[in-house]
């Protein structure tokens, strides 16, 4: 999330406090004898806040015709001490052990990456170029955070962590290809995205990135910097 991919993968490596009541979203059998790549990224970061929300309306697309070991499109929010929020959706060579999915759906969870590995809601399978709505928030307690995946008004996965408010955090959209993946089958899209803080930051907008290919509508805040949105991202498909 933070200007780079190469930062992104950082990320992964912070100290967390996690709550693994669930541990869905396991791949950690995945051969890594090939190099992961990352595809092009929309991402803000670090604010001088902290993130303690987040919103996005985001379509995965088409999957790859053959799926193989593995593909996973996320939005994710963290800091360099927290793990990393990311419900999204999954494709992996055997999609119907995974979740249920045929090799035409995606498997959709909420997950978290955190010491201890991988860990998500119920995976569910989700058709291609479905809407998903993935809301990540704070709660009261000012400690834990609750991802919710929504398809079609009904929620279809959940998760909570406990990080506390992300100081110094951000937020960014993870095209992440490991092992034996080729790429993603078609363009992604992230609709009426809105991220939170928990203090006006007027400069967050000065941490931008924009990989290579990818377009947005632009980002605007209307309250001094503490709520910004963007109304569509555009992730090009990707060939790893």
């Amino acid at each position: 999330m933070f200007k780079s991919m190469l930062a992104l993968s950082a990320i992964l490596l912070g100290t967390v406090n996690a709550s693994p009541t669930t541990k869905g979203r396991d791949v950690s059998w995945i051969s890594h004898s090939k190099r992961d790549t990352w595809g092009p990224a929309w991402s803000l970061g670090p604010t001088k806040a902290a993130v303690i929300e987040s919103t996005t309306t985001f379509n995965p697309g088409t999957p790859p015709s053959t799926p193989v070991d593995a593909l996973f499109l996320w939005p994710g929010t963290s800091n360099a001490t927290s793990g990393l929020i990311q419900s999204g959706a999954d494709q992996i060579a055997n999609m119907q052990a995974y979740c249920g999915a045929t090799n035409a759906q995606w498997c959709v969870s909420a997950s978290y990456f955190g010491v201890g590995g991988q860990f998500s809601g119920p995976l569910v399978p989700v058709n291609a170029n479905t809407p998903i709505n993935i809301h990540y928030k704070l709660e009261s307690n000012n400690k834990t955070w609750t991802q919710t995946v929504t398809v079609g008004g009904s929620v279809i996965s959940t998760y909570q962590s406990q990080d506390g408010p992300l100081l110094n955090g951000g937020w960014g959209t993870g095209t992440e290809c490991q092992s034996n993946c080729k790429g993603t089958g078609s363009a992604q899209t992230y609709s009426n995205t809105t991220i939170i803080l928990s203090a006006a930051d007027s400069t967050f907008i000065n941490t931008l990135y924009v990989g290579a290919g990818v377009t947005h509508s632009g980002l605007t805040t209307a309250d001094g910097g503490k709520t910004w949105k963007v109304t569509t991202i555009t992730i090009p498909k990707y060939t790893a």
